[in-house]
């Protein structure tokens, strides 16, 4: 397939991720979102993908499904709620890709059905769920000890001295009305460790962001390791089921 060929393709689909294929020829995707990925790049990096099974949640065109690919994962599953038809029907065929996208949503991953994963990926979506610590737990419970989880998301940057959530509503959102939760990096990582994930490393795309305290919005992204030791320091009992009878009398 020629350059020309290959762009008339493009065409026919909408596109949120750049995406290299040839060295002339891109997915026109956006560029301000494309601004956020180096920190997850470069936390991708730190981690050993080599043989292993990988999801990748909100996974839009695939950038980081294929990356991880790139990078040696054995499987690649893909869950979006909003299938990328461009992704499935020309970038999975063009890559000669074994990565595997479904149309879902996080909270029906379990690991009954879809079994458990070595490596989740989880960037530019938690910001844009009511339920956070249902969507944390359910990433959780899929990885074993030692598995990783990158997450990469909006951050209220503000001095740590507590653990907190902000979460507007409607015109108060920084971004846009989808965009309904911002932990502080506190609450982040004390949330994380409740559910047995230990933050090894946090990156952001500057050292200005690195540094800020003013409440603003900037993008954090927050790579993992799973020790279900944490989550056993935390009142488990009371947060899933069982809480009155704990309370009991016996």
């Amino acid at each position: 397939m020629t350059n020309s060929e290959l762009t008339a393709q493009l065409e026919r689909y909408k596109w949120y991720h750049i995406i290299p294929l040839t060295p002339a020829v891109s997915t026109p995707g956006r560029a301000d979102f494309a601004s956020h990925h180096a920190p997850v790049l470069r936390q991708m990096d730190a981690v050993d993908f080599r043989g292993k099974r990988v999801v990748d949640i909100g996974c839009r065109d695939g950038k980081f499904c294929f990356e991880a690919e790139k990078r040696g994962a054995a499987e690649v599953l893909g869950v979006d709620t909003s299938l990328s038809l461009g992704a499935v029907e020309l970038l999975i065929p063009f890559f000669k890709s074994k990565v595997r996208m479904l149309e879902m949503g996080l909270y029906d991953l379990n690991v009954a059905e879809h079994g458990q994963f070595d490596i989740v990926l989880f960037p530019g979506v938690l910001y844009h769920l009511r339920y956070p610590f249902t969507a944390l737990k359910t990433l959780a419970d899929l990885l074993p000890d030692g598995g990783r989880m990158i997450i990469e998301t909006g951050i209220f940057a503000d001095e740590d001295k507590r653990a907190l959530l902000f979460c507007p509503v409607g015109k108060e959102s920084p971004y846009e009305p989808s965009s309904v939760t911002f932990y502080n990096r506190k609450g982040m990582v004390d949330s994380l460790k409740t559910f047995g994930l230990r933050v090894d490393a946090v990156d952001y795309k500057s050292d200005k962001d690195r540094k800020r305290t003013d409440g603003e919005i900037i993008r954090g992204t927050f790579l993992c390791t799973k020790d279900s030791a944490l989550a056993a320091e935390h009142p488990q009992h009371y947060w899933v089921g069982g809480a009155h009878k704990h309370w009991q009398k016996s």
